[in-house]
């Protein structure tokens, strides 16, 4: 019996099955396949094979003495698959194909029991409401040693797409993708260590569909909208008229709070994951400094969220203009984290704006909290402030952190005392005169 995802993967996708070839997918599953180290004589098993564009390319890497298994869901995406392998005249000997739920391999009488070289998952995990789970059952037909390769989408991936989850979520309602939780190459990572695999590369894969970056303008919504939600609503999510008519409002505010100087952008790029099974068998223990969250944070609203496995690095107070405004006080509070480490788990109300030559702020535009900063100096790049306010205390596994500095105190509020705690204090910051901001 297929779950109830598995079903609205099926009209997602029954509909497309007999043009989806003629789609960038064919281009990037050659690209996929290239990132791999696959031996001739290997049997590996194809996840979401769909019409079987990467199936038939891994067959022709392993050769008649391998073998490749695939399987999907979807019975037209097979009826292809099928028609393409018999249509090569005994070429594909090496292939065979399944229809069955890939959450449930273990109703699948041919892969039932079986062990792989390889598992390859293209542009289908975020199918899934929980990839750490969907990983940790496709490990278990690794044989020890063995390979799996998965990819997941850019935030700013098929933005229209996109910011319909958001709407869906904020109304309740399923849709058949869930691609919140994939905000960089470490969200990723954390993914596949967590499920007990040791993580060989996670890279970034341009121009997935061949455009690399374009940009919409803002009344464009309304297009994306009758698109997504009249036209290609296969899955009846958004049937009713009244639920119709509160996804359009929410549909262009979410639209708006992701435009940047009227613009939207989007970004043609995945993040593709390599991991290795232990080859005792057993599930790969990362160190807790990366995999173990220590701290989780985000807004008053609930729509940022945040989670960290490294431990924050000690405070620093900010008195610039620019933190006494997006405040409303006299200053922020900063803490540091590597910015591979932290994860953003909820995103729905997460703005990003340019304020500065200094950095990006990260705004929660539901409640308004300030989140953080991306700075732009060089030495910094490979960290992201988060204001300490965030911090959910509750949840902190470590020593609180320390105030080491206040910085731009030529810029303090009049009514400000800086407390005589022994911490350094700086008229502007260390990076602030080759960043031309003094």
């Amino acid at each position: 019996m297929a779950s109830e995802q598995a079903d609205k993967a099926v009209l997602f996708y029954e509909s497309r099955s007999f043009n989806y070839d003629d789609s960038w997918h064919a281009d990037f599953t050659k690209r996929f396949a290239a990132e791999l180290n696959i031996q001739t004589g290997r049997h590996v098993l194809d996840l979401a094979c769909g019409t079987g564009l990467l199936t038939f390319v891994e067959a022709d890497i392993v050769g008649p003495s391998g073998h490749v298994t695939g399987v999907d869901v979807t019975p037209g995406m097979l009826r292809v698959a099928d028609f393409k392998k018999k249509k090569e005249a005994g070429r594909y000997a090496n292939v065979d194909f399944h229809q069955g739920d890939i959450l449930k391999l273990q109703d699948i009488e041919e892969v039932k029991g079986k062990q792989f070289d390889v598992i390859t998952v293209a542009s289908a995990l975020v199918l899934f409401p929980d990839p750490k789970a969907a990983i940790e059952q496709w490990a278990r037909y690794l044989k020890p040693g063995g390979v799996l390769a998965v990819d997941s989408t850019h935030p700013r991936n098929l933005v229209p797409g996109m910011v319909l989850e958001r709407v869906a979520r904020r109304l309740d309602l399923q849709v058949p993708y869930n691609r919140e939780w994939s905000q960089n190459e470490g969200s990723l990572k954390i993914v596949l260590e967590s499920a007990g695999l040791e993580v060989e590369k996670v890279i970034t894969i341009e121009s997935q569909a061949g455009y690399g970056k374009r940009q919409y303008d803002l009344e464009q919504w309304d297009d994306f909208f009758v698109e997504n939600v009249i036209v290609k609503d296969v899955a009846r999510t958004f049937a009713n008229n009244d639920i119709r008519r509160k996804a359009q409002g929410l549909y262009k505010e979410e639209w708006e709070r992701l435009a940047v100087n009227g613009k939207v952008e989007e970004i043609d790029s995945v993040f593709l994951g390599v991991a290795r099974k232990p080859a005792d068998g057993s599930k790969h223990i990362p160190c807790s400094s990366s995999n173990e969250v220590v701290l989780e944070g985000g807004c008053r609203c609930g729509g940022v969220r945040y989670t960290s496995t490294q431990q924050p690095s000690n405070v620093t107070f900010c008195y610039c203009r620019a933190c006494q405004q997006v405040s409303g006080s006299g200053y922020l509070p900063f803490y540091h984290v590597e910015s591979k480490s932290l994860n953003f788990t909820h995103t729905s109300t997460l703005k990003t704006l340019g304020l500065s030559k200094f950095a990006d702020r990260f705004f929660c535009t539901g409640c308004g909290s300030p989140i953080g900063m991306k700075y732009h100096f060089e030495e910094e790049k490979h960290v992201t402030g988060l204001t300490l306010g965030s911090l959910f205390f509750d949840t902190f596994k470590g020593n609180m952190p320390k105030v080491v500095q206040h910085i731009f105190l030529g810029e303090k509020a009049p009514w400000i005392t800086v407390p005589d705690d022994g911490a350094k204090r700086l008229q502007t910051f260390a990076y602030a005169e080759r960043m031309g901001l003094e």
